[in-house]
């Protein structure tokens, strides 16, 4: 059986996506979470408007899996009282001690 131009370069493409995705995973795995803000994982230090306990946060800037994006925002639950409200990420961004 013999392989096509084309179904070449779509094995190529997603060989090349698959190693993408994971050096960016190993970036978020091994180096976010020591150098704080300047690296990939962010962490806000938010406080949830219907409880009013305060908690941190870590997210990855243009992805989320257990909440809306709303720009610099985002529409979550929170992890104490598990209501949903939108918490100002961006704005209460921490820095980490290295390490």
């Amino acid at each position: 059986m013999t392989f096509g131009p084309l179904a070449i370069a779509i094995t190529a493409v997603a060989v090349v996506g698959i190693g993408i995705f994971a050096y960016y995973l190993a970036m978020v795995v091994s180096k976010g979470r020591r150098v704080g803000t300047r690296g990939i994982v962010q962490r806000s230090r938010l406080t949830c408007p219907k409880c009013g306990k305060e908690f941190d946060y870590d997210w990855i800037p243009g992805g989320s899996l257990t909440a809306v994006r709303l720009g610099p925002s985002r529409y979550m639950a929170c992890p104490i009282c598990h209501k949903w409200s939108v918490f100002p990420i961006v704005q209460n961004l921490v820095e980490r001690p290295p390490g």
